[in-house]
């Protein structure tokens, strides 16, 4: 537990200091406060109270440091030159602040859904948290730390208690703005109707439904030629019975979507989101909880009652697209007010890949679709940790993500194998023309997960892959590495050194040399391309957020990276969990279609595979399988139970994962070998990769 009196002393100075409130959350609603699991008691910090509300916030659209949001100035003010939005907020506590660490941890909500004590407590994944199973292991909360969600983007479906803000239009001197927007539709099976935006999002409105001029085309691959489709075939919304309902987000196609094909949607849209007070409203909801003890009509902050005082740390975490949302953050410099206040110190981005992501621009969304091939929004024209990074895209300007954030964050980036398949995560740490290797920048960390995939796999898994799902667990590294940057910030204790794939030890490289060095599995099928994102044209005005040609000019591609394997197929760089160190198959970050789908060389795009060894020399050798067996490489179940437990004590001491997963961890991996040994090879059910419930 992180616990020191110098935080405490740090938060007291500041509640006994600070100047009256600045920041920009005029009141705070709170709608309720229960118990959480029960007034269970968590270690010595005791029971935890979950606070559900809504903020409302203005923002000075003249002020300097929040001048790099998009068409702020465009936003509807009041008289005082102030735009208005409100958001939604979970915090959860400990009832006696006294027990509590001095840290509040911001969840950056993915989709409007809670992030954070699935990836630390192995929590349920409930938006509103209130019992035993939400809390999970109940980490966070043993540890002592007050977490917080709020609501920040727009294009959230409503339902299921996720988080939305509600953000502004932008209009011109009253005017209506409009612009071309666009999405893909990939399918995997026939189908009348898709979405053609992200997961669970809302559309924008097209100027007219029935526009002629709205494009859909079709093509094979992400750079093949684009053939469009006849107006008269499509049409926005989707049939029910003889009905065509109206919604913006669906299209409806004569002759239905095939899976193996790209289809884009272009059209006139209206009505923009000023989607950067989004990024915005995070930094004021930051600096509200860590700095002010009411808002402007007097409510007290609900993080401070009961004798509390203000947090003298702010962590912020984020998985996948909430993790490219904090890195726009600090892209955008809208991580501090123009007093220097700093919203959070650390913060902790999971799988955030390469990429950036629409959450800045006009007629920007949270849930911008493309397909799996094309997975970068936009150009990578800025690389978080290079000290003198080189970009080719004309008119842009070199530099790193850090230059606008001065001193700025401290930065983790933790992308688990998946990222450099799907995501093009290596283009983080290598030159533009992938010849050499770039150091992390001083304040900057950079952690990959040895063969791990996206997602935590479930149970469920998925039908539309060729290969089992890979069950490996990285949540360990994740606990550990956020005490590690908790650490680095509050006691100044250097965090343990990056691991990731690199060219200078070999473990980094092209696809040729991974397909060359992969071992020969029967049955499985090697990936034959993978995400190498292109140049994306979008016009002279994008530097300013705006979009003039849509769909963008799609020019070279830069050349993304790969883990290189050893000769079980196992990735060579990075964070090795005991599951890599000592395996019972082979762990990839990349899995492909099956042939149902129409797309068979398509890579999955959060997925990674599973495929054990041999059970015995018998077995490896009538299936004709280069992979020692299980048997060949532990005599019995002690044996490989001790082996694991040597590895996983040995990431302990090099700080990556903590002793007291250690158990748990080794019980999982002797069950695990349990179901191994009960299943034949050549079966193909995955459903041995998951403990029956």
């Amino acid at each position: 537990m992180i616990k020191t009196c110098v935080a405490r002393l740090l938060a007291t100075a500041l509640c006994l200091c600070a100047a009256p409130a600045l920041a920009d959350v005029d009141r705070v609603e709170v709608l309720e406060r229960i118990p959480l699991a029960a007034a269970k008691t968590f270690g010595n910090v005791g029971a935890y109270e979950r606070i559900r509300g809504k903020l409302y916030l203005t923002v000075d659209a003249l002020a300097p440091e929040n001048q790099a949001v998009v068409d702020i100035r465009l936003a509807p003010r009041d008289a005082q030159g102030r735009v208005h939005f409100t958001t939604d907020f979970v915090l959860l506590r400990p009832v006696d602040p006294a027990r509590a660490n001095g840290r509040l941890l911001y969840d950056v909500n993915n989709r409007g859904n809670l992030t954070a004590l699935a990836a630390f407590n192995s929590g349920s994944g409930s938006n509103l948290p209130i019992s035993a199973a939400d809390a999970g292991n109940g980490f966070l909360m043993e540890q002592g730390y007050a977490v917080l969600a709020t609501g920040w983007s727009w294009d959230i479906q409503p339902g299921g208690d996720r988080l939305r803000a509600d953000l502004p239009v932008a209009t011109d001197a009253g005017k209506p703005v409009i612009g071309r927007v666009e999405g893909e539709i990939t399918v995997t099976q026939n189908t009348a109707t898709a979405s053609h935006v992200g997961i669970g999002a809302l559309a924008y409105e097209p100027v007219k439904p029935d526009d002629p001029d709205a494009v859909l085309t079709l093509r094979e691959g992400p750079y093949g030629t684009r053939t469009p489709i006849a107006r008269n075939r499509w049409s926005f919304g989707q049939k029910i019975g003889e009905r065509n309902v109206y919604d913006p987000a669906l299209i409806t196609l004569e002759g239905g979507f095939r899976p193996g094909f790209i289809y884009t949607v272009s059209y006139t849209a209206r009505a923009p989101r000023v989607a950067g007070l989004g990024l915005a409203g995070i930094r004021d909801a930051l600096l509200f909880f860590r700095f002010d003890r009411a808002d402007k009509y007097g409510n007290l902050n609900p993080l401070l009652d009961n004798g509390a005082v203000p947090p003298a740390t702010v962590l912020a975490y984020g998985a996948s697209q909430s993790a490219q949302l904090l890195q726009s953050m600090v892209y955008y410099g809208l991580v501090a007010d123009g007093r220097g206040r700093s919203a959070f110190d650390g913060a902790l981005l999971k799988a955030p890949g390469g990429g950036k992501g629409s959450f800045n621009l006009r007629f920007g969304q949270a849930s911008r679709h493309f397909s799996p091939d094309i997975e970068l929004d936009f150009p990578t024209d800025w690389f978080p940790f290079s000290t003198s990074p080189q970009v080719e895209a004309p008119g842009t300007e070199p530099r790193s993500i850090l230059d606008k954030a001065t001193p700025g964050p401290r930065l983790f980036y933790v992308n688990t194998a998946t990222e450099y398949w799907a995501r093009g995560a290596s283009l983080t740490h290598t030159a533009v023309d992938a010849s050499a290797d770039l150091a992390p920048a001083p304040r900057a960390r950079i952690y990959s997960i040895a063969g791990s995939q996206h997602r935590i796999a479930g149970p469920a898994g998925a039908t539309t892959l060729a290969h089992c799902l890979n069950p490996l667990d990285e949540r360990p590294v994740l606990r550990s590495l956020l005490l590690h940057l908790d650490a680095w910030i509050t006691l100044k204790q250097e965090p343990p050194a990056s691991a990731y794939p690199q060219l200078s030890d070999n473990s980094l490289g092209k696809l040729s040399q991974y397909v060359e060095a992969f071992p020969k599995i029967p049955g499985m099928r090697t990936p034959s391309r993978y995400l190498e994102p292109p140049r994306l044209d979008f016009g002279a005005r994008f530097a300013e957020g705006i979009m003039d040609i849509v769909p963008p000019k799609v020019g070279k591609t830069y050349p993304a990276l790969v883990p290189l394997p050893d000769k079980d197929g196992l990735d060579k760089g990075g964070i090795r969990l005991p599951d890599i160190a000592v395996p019972l198959g082979t762990y990839t970050g990349w899995n492909l279609m099956n042939a149902a789908t129409g797309t068979p060389e398509r890579l999955a795009r959060f997925d990674g595979s599973f495929v054990p060894f041999a059970r015995n020399e018998n077995e490896r050798l009538a299936a004709n399988d280069p992979r020692p067996s299980i048997g060949e490489r532990y005599p019995n179940r002690d044996a490989y139970r001790a082996a694991y437990a040597g590895a996983a004590l040995d990431l302990a001491e090099k700080g990556l994962i903590l002793g007291a997963d250690v158990d748990g961890m080794v019980e999982r991996a002797g069950a695990f070998y349990d179901r191994l040994l009960a299943q034949k090879v050549s079966a193909e059910s995955c459903s041995y990769l998951f403990a029956a419930k």
